[in-house]
């Protein structure tokens, strides 16, 4: 099935949401499924396998702690979408890569979801990425707006040991992948698996309701 970017976003931040994460964060995660399917990249699917483990109720354990040049999540791994948002909320502030060090995630599930947010990271430092996942892995090149097409390496990889990031080199880069505009092709399985999860956030039709003039499924917030 083909889908609008701003059909994709919807969809991303209600499943999210479904999941029971804040708006906030659901908010970040519709972002960037929508940057990512923009690309042509599996964001969708790969928001999909994520959500099992961040609807957990210690979901916030997922989080990387910032210090150092290693940062580990409080429960030892590290969810790709919280990494990326920890990233984007410290672009501002001196990161390990910054002065021609390395920043290493350690243990992150889902890295494909990282990428929007560290394309946002290199706009704010002015300078392209280099991110690697070890050796016999390519190096995927990050730009503001642009990911390399080595990115697609990351399609489908549920966990990485350690993601490092770097100030990408002088050196030739391979083309970037193209950004779409629309009518983006969407798996219709995991349309529907993130649908069952969006409806979570509507209630259901009810003479009140109608009487107010609400109609069916109006999203309401829960605990």
């Amino acid at each position: 099935m083909l889908c609008s970017l701003n059909e994709i976003r919807t969809l991303a931040t209600g499943a999210a949401r479904g999941a029971g994460l804040p708006w906030g964060v659901a908010g970040e995660a519709g972002r960037a499924a929508c940057w990512l399917e923009a690309r042509g990249l599996a964001g969708l699917a790969t928001l999909d396998g994520a959500l099992d483990r961040l609807s957990a109720p210690d979901w916030r354990r997922g989080s990387p702690v910032p210090e150092g040049a290693v940062w580990r999540g409080e429960a030892g791994e590290t969810d790709g979408l919280l990494a990326g948002m920890a990233l984007a909320d410290r672009a501002h502030r001196p990161l390990p890569f910054a002065s021609g060090g390395a920043l290493v995630l350690s243990g992150v599930r889902r890295p494909l979801l990282a990428v929007p947010f560290l394309a946002g990271v290199s706009g704010v430092c002015g300078a392209r990425l280099a991110v690697s996942l070890g050796a016999g892995t390519p190096v995927i090149g990050i730009g503001p707006q642009s990911v390399h097409e080595s990115c697609r390496a990351l399609e489908g990889m549920a966990f990485a040991g350690t993601v490092r990031i770097e100030a990408a080199g002088a050196n030739a880069a391979p083309p970037d992948l193209p950004r779409l505009d629309g009518g983006i092709p969407v798996d219709g399985e995991v349309y529907a698996r993130l649908a069952r999860r969006a409806a979570r956030t509507c209630v259901p039709e009810s003479a009140g309701s109608r009487a107010r003039g609400a109609g069916a499924g109006d999203p309401v917030e829960t605990d």
